[in-house]
C-alpha cells in the first residue's frame, strides 16, 4: 500500500528553523534575533493587561482600528493595507497567490531566508541574484529576469548584512522591470534608517500597481512574540492576498497591542535614539578588537572573524553561549566566519563586548 506523499517541492526542502542559539544558562542575553533592545511599549503592555474578556470569540477578519492606526501613523491609504501574522505570513501568501509551478522568482544572495523557502513551497523556481560587497545589486537582479519571472524579493535594508541600496537604485530597479513582475519590497528595518537617500517603498506603491511593501511590529515596536506584520499594496493585490490569507490570521491581542504601540511615539523615538547611540559605540569597540564588520543602518551588525582555528566565528558562538550570550552564526548563508549581533540594552552591549574581548584574548 502506498503512503501519502507530499509535493516534490516540499519533500526536498529543509524545515526553516530560526537559529536563536542555545545555552544552559537561564539568565540569557539574546542578541541573535534582531529584537527590540528596549523591550515593548508600556502602552502596549497595558493594552494586553486589559484584554481579559471574550477570549471565546474569534478576532475580526480585518481590524479597521489597527489599519486606520497604521494609515494615520505613516500617512498611508488605509484601503491598501493588509495585516498578517508577521510579515512571514505575507511573504508566504504572496508566493501562493502569484506563483505558478512554471514561474520563477528572484531573490538576492544574502537576502532573508524566508524568500527562497516560500518560493520553493509554492512550487516555483527561485533564482539568486548575486550581491556586491554584501549589498543587493540592481544590475545583477535585472540580469536574471526572463519571461518566466513573476516576482522579485528585495529586503531593503537587508538582513543579515545591514546594507541598503539607495532611493535612486530602487527607482531604477522598478523602472527597469516589466509591469507584470511584482516587486516585493521588505522594509522591516525602515524605522531605524535616518538617511535621506533611503526609500521605504510606500511612495512606489502609491504610484504603481506592481509593488508591495512589507513591514513588521517585531523590530521597532518590540512585539515579536505576537506575530504582527502588514503590507501596503494595490487594492487588486490586496484582494487576491485576502483570498489566500487565513480568515482569522491576526489575533485580537496582537491587534490591541499593535494599536497601542503605534500611538506610543515616545517609545519609538527612544528606540531609534538608542540604536543611533549604540551603533557607533559598537563600531568603535569592534575596531579596537581588530574585527572587521559590515557598516549597518539597522539594529544589528554582521561581524567577520579571523580564519585562525581557535578564533573563528563558530568557536565564538560556543564560547559566548557558555557565558549566557546568544549570537547568530551565519553558516546558513555560507558565511562560516561571520556572526550577526543585535544591538541590546546598555548592560547587554557592555557584557557582550567584554566577553568577546575575553574570547579573542584566549
Amino acid at each position: 500500500m502506498n503512503n501519502p506523499t507530499a509535493k516534490a517541492s516540499i519533500e526536498k526542502l529543509e524545515t526553516y528553523k530560526p537559529n536563536f542559539g542555545k545555552s544552559k544558562i537561564s539568565n540569557l542575553i539574546r542578541l541573535s534575533a534582531n529584537e527590540g533592545a528596549l523591550g515593548t511599549s508600556l502602552n502596549a503592555i497595558k493594552a494586553l493587561n486589559s484584554f481579559t474578556h471574550n477570549l471565546n470569540r474569534y478576532p475580526p477578519q480585518v481590524s479597521d482600528d489597527l489599519i486606520n492606526a497604521i494609515a494615520n501613523r505613516y500617512s498611508l491609504d488605509y484601503k491598501k493595507i493588509i495585516l498578517g501574522n508577521g510579515s512571514d505570513e505575507l511573504i508566504s501568501i504572496i508566493t501562493q497567490a502569484f506563483l505558478e509551478p512554471t514561474d520563477e522568482a528572484i531573490y538576492t544572495e544574502f537576502g532573508f531566508l524566508q524568500f527562497p523557502q516560500a518560493i520553493s513551497v509554492s512550487g516555483a523556481k527561485g533564482v539568486v541574484a548575486r550581491d556586491v560587497n554584501f549589498t543587493a545589486n540592481v544590475d545583477n537582479i535585472l540580469s536574471k529576469i526572463n519571461t518566466k519571472t513573476k516576482l522579485i524579493f528585495l529586503a531593503n535594508a537587508n538582513n543579515p548584512t545591514g546594507t541598503f541600496i539607495s532611493k535612486e537604485e530602487v527607482i531604477r530597479l522598478h523602472k527597469s522591470i516589466p509591469s507584470n513582475i511584482l516587486l516585493v519590497y521588505d522594509a522591516a528595518y525602515s524605522e531605524f534608517i535616518i538617511n535621506n537617500d533611503y526609500i521605504d517603498g510606500s511612495s512606489l506603491v502609491d504610484k504603481h500597481d506592481n509593488v508591495i511593501m512589507l513591514r513588521t511590529f517585531s523590530k521597532l515596536h518590540g512585539l515579536a512574540s505576537l506575530r504582527l506584520g502588514w503590507g501596503y499594496c494595490s487594492e487588486y493585490i490586496l484582494s487576491n492576498l485576502m483570498k489566500v490569507r487565513g480568515p482569522f490570521s491576526v489575533n485580537t491581542a496582537a491587534m490591541l497591542a499593535g494599536i497601542a504601540a503605534l500611538e506610543d511615539i515616545q517609545f519609538q523615538e527612544n528606540s531609534v535614539a538608542h540604536n543611533l547611540e549604540w551603533m557607533p559605540w559598537f563600531e568603535k569597540e569592534l575596531k579596537l578588537l581588530k574585527l572587521d564588520f559590515q557598516t549597518s543602518v539597522t539594529n544589528f551588525l554582521l561581524i567577520k572573524f579571523p580564519d585562525e582555528i581557535f578564533n573563528n566565528a563558530q568557536s565564538a558562538v560556543k564560547f559566548l553561549a557558555e557565558r549566557g550570550i546568544l549570537v547568530r552564526g551565519m553558516d546558513a548563508y555560507g558565511l562560516p566566519n561571520y556572526l550577526r549581533v543585535s544591538i541590546g540594552n546598555e548592560e547587554e552591549n557592555i557584557t557582550f563586548i567584554k566577553q568577546l574581548k575575553s574570547f579573542l584574548d584566549n
